[in-house]
């Protein structure tokens, strides 16, 4: 796999890290989902990403559900006094968000380095 591919593979890694922290976020309060058009007492089941190292180089990510989905918080309005609220450390995702950020970065300035490189090498050789 050439560097470029091997830095576009990091991109797409970084890019699906950054939407599952975003989407773990956004739904960080949702205790009811859609189940066939009917609404649920399901909470929102937050995910996670894993990167997997390819044989050929590069990475991919790999979304999996958090194990376990939801926590307990207290509820004044539930009869139990307690509600099954999605699994999401909100720092965490944020972190998680920011290290993605760096990685992106880190991936496209491979991919100009790569690009100056073989310029460099077309001109000498023209």
């Amino acid at each position: 796999m050439s560097s470029i591919n091997t830095s576009l593979s990091g991109l797409t890694a970084a890019s699906t890290r950054i939407e599952v922290a975003a989407n773990n976020i956004a739904n960080q309060g949702s205790t009811k989902s859609l189940d066939n058009g009917q609404v649920v007492d399901k909470p929102y089941t937050p995910q996670r990403v894993d990167l997997v190292s390819l044989s050929n180089s590069g990475v991919q990510a790999q979304v999996k559900d958090v194990n376990p989905a939801t926590t307990q918080q207290a509820d004044p309005n539930s009869p139990s006094g307690l509600t099954d609220t999605p699994n999401v450390d909100t720092a965490q995702q944020l972190i998680d968000a920011n290290v993605a950020s760096y990685d992106f970065k880190a991936n496209i300035k491979a991919i100009q380095v790569q690009d100056k490189v073989t310029q460099s090498l077309l001109d000498i050789l023209s």
